[in-house]
């Protein structure tokens, strides 16, 4: 294949005059819901229905009857989460948070596939709000979207080993939405026979996730993952009890002792709690997923690491594999410097010759190869610390190839092997008004950050992003490839102007080819280093 045709135009209907009611019902099984339709006219919106009722650090219950209509007209749900200069974050102490938002197109009279969304911000902040995420690129192409909160950091995944905390509550949370949309999307002309999880950055790595329970088996079909994978160190945590110590030594509390943990945690106010996260290191992702033990009274998520579930492959009685688009873009790392306090804080550290700010949470180094490991990275990513400006960049490409291009490098190769599964796979290049990431950096590299890729598939209500004509092609372009694989399960179900292939890497961008994989050399170089320490490999490996 040469190049995939993109003389498209942006999919918008034009020239015809619809007439809806400006609000519809519908029947769910707890009770009637009322949506209302957009401006536009092209689809109605129903926005905060509750999926699920929030059990302190355990899974959710299902949400409850109730007579009368819910009148579904709430954007603003927002989960637990400290302050941040992130647009697609803000802060909450909200605990009952557990809704979704559903977009279903008002022209057809059909039943659509849906596309359920989960929000990325590294399991620390962020939400499915419609000030976020506007469906209308993706609804234009006749499905129906679905996006949903999940409970977040702390309060979504902290794993103390008891069963009044066992771990991976977001999750669940995420399962009981799709258990939901099972149940009930079949009334809002929806197929729950054809769903696709997609989501970005740790929604895409929650997606993932779903494929590693057998407790999710027949409520999705496919997923999309845009910058996630396991294997990255915002990804998994093996030591869950140390990092529930460390954020409670910030609330003035040092124990080991994990019913003093749940106290410190159950008792103290979200906004403390969130506070002493938000002083962290890397404070978006500081609770991650986590392996559970088996309690009763909890159905688990996790039960064993991904690396294990993975190389065991469809013999593993979790693996719960289905087709996948995973893709990257260029230099993922350059969002990196918008953590203020974590970039400035490595670079002090690395100028005083403290090289343990490059230790990686996804390696668990022996002490007696610590030395030589940090030297190893000093001398590939900091071979000049001389200025500022080449600790940045040391910085950036470390955390690209550890957090994204090794990871997925290798994921991606495990999945394949180990599915029989089509892994469609992308490289996202395209430069243009949209591309959130380089926005918010105020990058001048010719290189595609990490976000950047997103809001060529949402609109930004917050912050309304500009269009131009090239932008209207990428849009098209995006959306048609994201909703076909939805629809048939192919990207490109017509090839008569070109065919993505699966295990093939496609750059997106106005001449969409294929394209080599990104650096392999710097994904090797990683791989070395996680298959000699990887935290989630068994030591005896």
């Amino acid at each position: 294949m040469g190049t995939i045709s993109t003389f498209i135009t942006f999919a918008a209907i034009i020239g015809v005059t619809f007439s809806f009611e400006s609000t519809k019902i519908v029947n769910t099984k707890q009770g009637k819901v009322e949506g209302y339709l957009t401006n536009n006219g092209f689809y109605y919106e129903y926005l905060g229905i509750r999926y699920g009722v929030p059990n302190k650090f355990r899974a959710p219950s299902p949400p409850p009857k109730f007579s009368g209509i819910y009148k579904a007209n709430n954007p603003n749900v927002i989960c637990p989460q400290f302050p941040t200069h992130d647009p697609l974050a803000a802060p909450s102490d909200t605990e009952d948070c557990l809704v979704l938002n559903i977009y279903a197109p008002s022209f057809i009279n059909a039943t659509f596939p849906v596309m359920v969304f989960i929000h990325g911000g590294d399991f620390g902040v962020g939400s499915g709000s419609a000030a976020f995420y506007g469906a209308d690129y993706l609804v234009s192409h006749s499905v129906i979207v679905v996006t949903l909160n999940y409970r977040l950091n702390a309060y979504g995944f902290l794993n103390l080993d008891l069963p009044e905390a066992p771990g991976n509550a977001g999750l669940k949370d995420i399962r009981a939405a799709l258990r939901w949309i099972n149940e009930n999307i079949a009334n809002f002309n929806g197929d729950p026979d054809n769903v696709t999880v997609f989501g970005q950055g740790s929604g895409g790595l929650a997606a993932i996730y779903l494929t590693m329970t057998d407790t999710t088996k027949g409520l999705f079909h496919r997923i999309i993952s845009e910058s996630g994978t396991p294997f990255a160190p915002q990804a998994f945590d093996a030591q869950p009890l140390a990092t529930a110590r460390q954020v409670a030594k910030s609330l003035g509390v040092k124990t080991k002792n994990t019913k003093e943990l749940l106290k410190i945690y159950t008792e103290t106010p979200i906004t403390e709690v969130e506070e002493a996260i938000g002083k962290q290191m890397n404070a978006k992702s500081v609770f991650l997923p986590t392996v559970e033990k088996i309690f009763d009274d909890e159905e688990p998520f996790l039960t064993d690491s991904p690396y294990n579930i993975l190389t065991t492959g469809k013999k593993h009685k979790c693996f719960n594999p289905v087709p996948i688009i995973i893709g990257i873009n260029t230099v993922e790392g350059l969002t990196s410097t918008l953590d203020y306090y974590t970039i400035t804080s490595q670079m002090d550290r690395i100028k005083n010759e403290d090289y343990s700010a490059l230790d990686q949470r996804s390696l668990i180094v022996p002490f007696d190869e610590r030395e030589e490991f940090r030297n190893t990275i000093k001398e590939t990513f900091f071979a000049n610390t001389t200025s500022d400006e080449a600790l940045v960049g040391g910085i950036i490409n470390l955390n690209t190839d550890f957090s994204y291009v090794g990871p997925i490098s290798l994921f991606s190769d495990l999945y394949a092997n180990s599915s029989g599964m089509p892994v469609y796979q992308y490289i996202f290049s395209y430069i243009g008004n949209r591309n959130l990431g380089r926005l918010l950096t105020n990058s001048s590299l010719a290189a595609t950050a990490n976000r950047d890729e997103l809001f060529y598939i949402f609109e930004l209500e917050r912050m309304p992003l500009p269009m131009d004509e090239n932008d209207a092609r990428i849009v098209t372009f995006m959306t048609m490839m994201w909703t076909n694989f939805a629809k048939f399960g192919s990207p490109t179900p017509d090839p008569s102007n070109g065919e993505w292939l699966p295990y093939h890497h496609l750059a997106i961008n106005l001449e969409p080819q294929y394209v080599a994989p990104l650096t392999p050399e710097r994904a090797y170089f990683w791989r070395h280093f996680y298959y000699k320490y990887g935290s989630d490999i068994p030591k005896d490996k």
